[in-house]
C-alpha cells in the first residue's frame, strides 16, 4: 500500500492537468533496442561487355545558379546576443567573386535573412575590399530562393569584385538546421543558451548570403560577435585573443584565421558558454556539467583522426591545423562533418563509463570515425553536385567501421559491417521505386530526400564491394590517387573510377580482363537501383557445374529488366572449405546467366559470396539448400560466422519473396541452438521478430514459443546474463543481450526470475546496474516490478544529465506490464513546468513509441491512455499530430485477435475526427492483412511447421 501511494503521489503530480502546455514535438545512426519490437528482403569474358549508358535524370535547373560569376573567398560577421535567449542575429558577408562571363547581375542564395543593403567594391590592390562603386538593387525569388543583386555597369569577364551585404535573420529553433539556437540545464537548474550551425546540405543560405552550391568553394574568414562570459569555435583556430567590441562593452569579437578552399556547407561555428577539453591538436567542446564525459571522445578522436591519416597515406593536418568536436545539447544522435569543427548530438558523442552501455561507446567509436573519414571524403574532395552524396555517406559508412577497427583493434567493429550496413542496405534496396546511387536533384527537399539509406548503407556496400575485389594495395592506391587529383575540388563518379583505373593499370594490369574497366564494373552498380539474387543451380553431373543467373531482387515481386549487374562471385565447397577471399579469386557474371564449372563434388555443399563482401543475395537449388542445412545443423563452425549470417538472412528473406518455401529457414534457422557467435543470431533477429508478430495473442503463439526456446536451449545456460566479466568482449555482451531479450520476451523462467532478482539487488543496495547488462536487467526486471523499484529507475532518469543514458531508462521504464505504472510514465510525455524542463522533444515521444512498442501491455496502456479525450488533446498539443497518427498505426500493427480488435474499433470511433480518416482506414486494413495472414500460403506453412515441432519430441 505504501508503494503504490509512493508511484501516485510522485507520478500523479506530474499528471496535474494545471503543468500542461503546448511544445512542439538523420534519426541517424542510432542503435537500435532490442526491447522495441518493429515491423516491416571459369571465368567469364567480359569482353562484350555492355556499353554505359547515360541515366542522369532531368531535374528543373532553374534552382541551380547561373555559371555567370564565382566566389573566391568570403569575409563573414555575424553578431548574436543568444546568451539572453534573443534569437535575432545581424551580419554582414564581404563576397571577394570572380567575373566568368560578363554581366550585369550577380546571383546568390538566401532563405528567409533579410537583405538591408548591398554595395559593390571594387577589389584593393593589396587585397581586401576597395573603394565603394555603387549600392545595387537586389530581390529574393522565395520558390528558388536566389538573391539577384543588379550593377548598373556590365562587369566584364575575368574580373573580380566585392559584394558587401548587410543582412539580418533570426536563429532558427533546436532543429539541426542553419544557424540554430539550443539550450540545456545546468547545475542549478537554470537554462543555458548556445547558438551553432548545421549547413548540410542546403542551409548555409540561412546564416548568410552565399553561393550554395558545394562545387563552388572558397576560402572563408569569419568574424563572432558575442558575449564576453562566452565562447565561440570555429573551423580554423581563433586568430588572436577576443578584442572588446566598441559599441557594447559587454561583448567581445572572436576572429579566425582563414579556411582553406571548402563548399559553403562546411562551414561551421558555435557560440556557448563550454567547457574544453584539449589533447595535442584536438579539443572537446561540451557543457559544463558534463566535463568528465569528454575524455574518450577525445582520446578516441585521435585514434581515429591518425589512423585513417595513416591509411590514406595523406595527413588531415596537411590541410587543417587543428580539430575540434563539439556536443550539442538537444541535437538527437545526428552529426555533422563541418572541416575542422566537427558536431554532434550529445548522445553520440559523449561518453561516462560508469553509466554509458557498450552500445553507447560503440556508437561513439563509429560515429567518430564517421566524421572524421568525412574530412577526406566530402571536405578534401566534395562531390561535384548532390548527385554524387554517395562519394560522401557511402565512404564515410564504410569506414566508420574499417576505422574503427584500424583504431581499436579489439573491439572487432568491423565484424558489425556485415549486419548492420549491407543487411539493413538489402531491406531498402528491395523496393520497386528505390533510386540508384547517382541520382539527380535540384530543390532542397529534393537534395535533403538524398541523404537516404541508398547513399549511406548501400553506397557502403557497394563500396566495400569493390574494396575486397580490387584488394586492398589497389583501393588505397586509387583512393589517394582520386584524392591527390581532386583536392579542394569537387568530384563526379568517373574521377573516382578513374583513380582505382589508374591504381590497377600501376599495381595489377591483369587483375580485370583487359577490355573491362572501373567504370564499366561500377557503373553497373551505380547508375541503376536494387541489387541482384544470384541463383545458383547445380547440375549434379560428372562435370560437377553450376548454372548462374542473376536476377534483380525485389521483395514483393518479380519483375522483367534487361540490366546486367557485373556481379562479382567467389565460392568454396564441403570438401575443402575456404572462406577467405582474395582479388585473384573473384570472376564475374557478365551475363543474365552462365555455366560454371565448380569442382565441387555433388554431395557436398557449396556456398558462393565468402563472407558476403558482395552485395547481392544468393539462392541455390533445392538439394545445396538440404546440403547447407544439414552442415549446419552437424558442425556449424565447419561455414564462416559472416556467411552462416549470410545463409540466414537470405533464406528468410529469399522465403518472404516467395523464391523459398518458408520451411527452408525455418529448418535452416534451427542449428542456431549449437550456434555462438553474434552475427547469425541477430541476422535471425528480424525473422524471430517477424513471427512473433504475427503469432503473438493468437492460438498459435505456444508453438513459437517451444521453437524459440529450442534454439535458446544450449545457448542460454552458457551466458551470465545478471554479472560482467572483465574478458568479455563487445561481441560477446552483443550477444548476451541479444540472448537474454530473447529469452525473457518468450516466456524463459530462468531469465525472468534472474533479471528480477538483479533488479531487486541492485535497489536494496541503492546501486545503479553496471551498464553492460544494465538494458536488459532494467527491462526484463520491471516487467513485474514493485512501485518502488519502478519509481527508483524512474527517479535514475529524472536526475541524470546524460542523454543516452536517459534513453536506455526510458525504453526501460516502458517494459512494465502494469497499467499503472505506464499510464502514469505516459502521463510524463506530457507534462510542462519546473518538474519537466530537463524533457527533450525527442524523449517524449520516445516514451510513448517505447511503451507500445515494448509489449501487448504497453499497447493497451497507450490505447487506454488515448480513450481519454482531454488526454488527446494534450497528445497532439504537446507531440503533435504525426505522432498521434503514428501511435494509431502501431497499435493496429499489433493487434492481432478479435479482443484486440474490438479495443482498436472503440479508439478509432472515441477519435473520431482527431485523427485523419486514411489513417483510420489504414489501421483496419493493416488489422485484416494480420489476420488474413494465416490463410497465405506463407501463413499456413510456418503454422504447420511450428505446430509439427512443438509437438514432435525434440532432441536434448
Amino acid at each position: 500500500m505504501v508503494a503504490r501511494t509512493v508511484l501516485i503521489t510522485v507520478l500523479c503530480l506530474l499528471a496535474s492537468p494545471t503543468t500542461f502546455a503546448t511544445r512542439p514535438a538523420w534519426k541517424w545512426l542510432s542503435e537500435p533496442s532490442d526491447f522495441t519490437l518493429s515491423f516491416e528482403p571459369e571465368p567469364s569474358d567480359l569482353s562484350g561487355s555492355l556499353p554505359v549508358p547515360s541515366r542522369r535524370q532531368a531535374v528543373d535547373e532553374s534552382y541551380r545558379l547561373p555559371n555567370n560569376t564565382s566566389p573566391i573567398h568570403y569575409h563573414l560577421a555575424l553578431r548574436t546576443a543568444i546568451h539572453e535567449n534573443s534569437r535575432q542575429f545581424s551580419g554582414t558577408v564581404k563576397i571577394l567573386f570572380e567575373v566568368l562571363e560578363p554581366t550585369t547581375v550577380v546571383t546568390l542564395h538566401n532563405r528567409r535573412l533579410t537583405v538591408q543593403r548591398a554595395f559593390l567594391h571594387e577589389e584593393a590592390a593589396g587585397g581586401g575590399a576597395g573603394a565603394q562603386i555603387e549600392q545595387v538593387a537586389h530581390s529574393t525569388a522565395p520558390d528558388t530562393e536566389h538573391l539577384t543583386l543588379t550593377v548598373s555597369q556590365l562587369l566584364p569577364a575575368g574580373s573580380r569584385y566585392y559584394l558587401r551585404v548587410e543582412f539580418e535573420g533570426a536563429l532558427q529553433n533546436n532543429n539541426n538546421m542553419g544557424f540554430f539556437a539550443s539550450s540545456y540545464l545546468d547545475n542549478n537548474g537554470n537554462r543555458r543558451y548556445l547558438a551553432s550551425s548545421k549547413f548540410e546540405p542546403t542551409h548555409a543560405r540561412s546564416a548568410f548570403p552565399c553561393y550554395d552550391e558545394p562545387l563552388l568553394k572558397a576560402t572563408f574568414e569569419l568574424e563572432l560577435t558575442h558575449y564576453k562570459e562566452y565562447n565561440a569555435v570555429a573551423n580554423m583556430p581563433r586568430a588572436g585573443a577576443p578584442t572588446p567590441d566598441p559599441d557594447n562593452a559587454d561583448y567581445v569579437t572572436s576572429r579566425f584565421e582563414v579556411t582553406p578552399l571548402m563548399s559553403t556547407y562546411l562551414l561551421a561555428f558555435a557560440v556557448s558558454d563550454f567547457t574544453i577539453r584539449t589533447a595535442d591538436r584536438q579539443t572537446v567542446y561540451a557543457r559544463p556539467n558534463v566535463f568528465e564525459e569528454t575524455a574518450y571522445p577525445l582520446e578516441a578522436g585521435n585514434r581515429i583522426l591518425d589512423a585513417l591519416s595513416d591509411y590514406m597515406d595523406i595527413s588531415y593536418y596537411d590541410y587543417m591545423p587543428k580539430m575540434t568536436q563539439i556536443a550539442i545539447p538537444d541535437r538527437g544522435t545526428g552529426a555533422m562533418e563541418n572541416w575542422g569543427l566537427v558536431a554532434y548530438g550529445e548522445p553520440v558523442l559523449l561518453f561516462n563509463p560508469a553509466i554509458n552501455t557498450y552500445r553507447n561507446r560503440k556508437s561513439v567509436t563509429t560515429i567518430i570515425a564517421h566524421e572524421y573519414a568525412h574530412q577526406w571524403f566530402g571536405n578534401l574532395v566534395s562531390p561535384h553536385w548532390w548527385e554524387y552524396i554517395w562519394l560522401n555517406e557511402g565512404f564515410a559508412t564504410l569506414y566508420e567501421y574499417y576505422a574503427a577497427q584500424l583504431a581499436y583493434p579489439e573491439g572487432e567493429y568491423w565484424e558489425l559491417f556485415t549486419v548492420e550496413v549491407i543487411h539493413s542496405a538489402f531491406g531498402a534496396d528491395a523496393s520497386e521505386t528505390v533510386r540508384p546511387m547517382n541520382w539527380n536533384a535540384a530543390t532542397p527537399s529534393e537534395i535533403a530526400a538524398l541523404f537516404d539509406t541508398v547513399a549511406y548503407d548501400k553506397s557502403g556496400s557497394v563500396l566495400n564491394m569493390f574494396r575486397a575485389v580490387l584488394g586492398d594495395p589497389v583501393w588505397r592506391y586509387g583512393l589517394k590517387t582520386y584524392m591527390s587529383a581532386r583536392q579542394l575540388d569537387g568530384a563526379t563518379a568517373d574521377h573516382l573510377y578513374g583513380g582505382l583505373q589508374e591504381a590497377l593499370v600501376s599495381l595489377a594490369p591483369t587483375l580485370l580482363p583487359a577490355t573491362v574497366t572501373v567504370r564499366q564494373l561500377m557503373d553497373s552498380w551505380t547508375s541503376e537501383p536494387g541489387f541482384p539474387v544470384l541463383t545458383v543451380y547445380r547440375t549434379y553431373g560428372e562435370q560437377q557445374e553450376a548454372i548462374l543467373s542473376q536476377e534483380r531482387f525485389l521483395s514483393s515481386k518479380r519483375l522483367p529488366s534487361g540490366h546486367v549487374y557485373y556481379v562479382p562471385y567467389d565460392f568454396t565447397g564441403g570438401h575443402a572449405p575456404d572462406f577467405e577471399p582474395t582479388p585473384a579469386g573473384y570472376r564475374w557474371l557478365a551475363a543474365k546467366a552462365d555455366k560454371i564449372a565448380t569442382g565441387v563434388p555433388n554431395d557436398q555443399w557449396i556456398i558462393f559470396n565468402r563472407q558476403q563482401n558482395g552485395y547481392y543475395r544468393v539462392n541455390y537449388d533445392a538439394h545445396n539448400w538440404e546440403l547447407l542445412i544439414e552442415a549446419l545443423h552437424n558442425d556449424p563452425a565447419q561455414i564462416h560466422h559472416r556467411n552462416r549470417a549470410q545463409l540466414v538472412n537470405d533464406a528468410y528473406n529469399l522465403a518472404r519473396a516467395e523464391w523459398l518455401d518458408f520451411a527452408v529457414p525455418l529448418r535452416l534457422m534451427s542449428y542456431l541452438r549449437r550456434e555462438t557467435q553474434y552475427a547469425p543470431w541477430t541476422a535471425a533477429g528480424s525473422a524471430l521478430t517477424y513471427l512473433y508478430n504475427k503469432l503473438r495473442g493468437t492460438a498459435h503463439y505456444p508453438h513459437f514459443q517451444v521453437y524459440a526456446n529450442h534454439l535458446l536451449l544450449d545457448i542460454y545456460p552458457t551466458l551470465a546474463i545478471d554479472s560482467v566479466a572483465a574478458q568479455e568482449t563487445l561481441l560477446q555482451l552483443y550477444l548476451k543481450q541479444f540472448i537474454t531479450t530473447w529469452a525473457c520476451r518468450v516466456g524463459h523462467g530462468d531469465c525472468l526470475a534472474k533479471t528480477k532478482q538483479a533488479l531487486a539487488a541492485a535497489y536494496q543496495a541503492r546501486t545503479p546496474v553496471h551498464p553492460d547488462i544494465a538494458t536488459a536487467v532494467y527491462c526484463n526486471g520491471l516487467v513485474d516490478a514493485s512501485d518502488e523499484i519502478f519509481v527508483w529507475v524512474y527517479e535514475q532518469f529524472k536526475s541524470s544529465r546524460n542523454q543516452a543514458h536517459r534513453t536506455v531508462l526510458i525504453d526501460a521504464l516502458a517494459c512494465s506490464r502494469q497499467p499503472a505504472q505506464l499510464e502514469s510514465f505516459l502521463t510524463t510525455a506530457l507534462g510542462s513546468g519546473a518538474e519537466f524542463d530537463a524533457l527533450l522533444a525527442t524523449e517524449r515521444t520516445r516514451i510513448v513509441s517505447a511503451v507500445y512498442g515494448a509489449s501487448r501491455e504497453g499497447v493497451d496502456a497507450v490505447l487506454d491512455f488515448l480513450m481519454v479525450p482531454s488526454r488527446v488533446t494534450e497528445f497532439v498539443q504537446r507531440l503533435g499530430q504525426s505522432a498521434l497518427n503514428s501511435a494509431v498505426s502501431n497499435i493496429a500493427s499489433r493487434t492481432n485477435n478479435q479482443p484486440e480488435l474490438d479495443r482498436l474499433n472503440a479508439l478509432l470511433v472515441s477519435l473520431g475526427s482527431q485523427i485523419p480518416e486514411s489513417v483510420a482506414t489504414s489501421a483496419r486494413s493493416t488489422v485484416q492483412n494480420n489476420f488474413n495472414w494465416f490463410n497465405t500460403l506463407e501463413g499456413l506453412v510456418v503454422v504447420e511447421f511450428l505446430e509439427q515441432m512443438a509437438t514432435t519430441p525434440q532432441e536434448q
